[in-house]
């Protein structure tokens, strides 16, 4: 039980970085895709 307590902060932590991760590829993808698509139906 006291093991499971001490990996929570580890397993918050890698969650944390992959989201930053996630959210660094996908917002300049979908702006990309968003400038793209505006320029695409004009």
């Amino acid at each position: 039980m006291l093991n499971a307590l001490s990996q929570l902060p580890t397993i918050s932590a890698l969650r944390s970085v992959a989201a930053a991760r996630a959210n660094e590829v996908c917002a300049p993808v979908s702006f990309y895709f968003g400038y793209w698509f505006s320029h695409w139906r004009a």
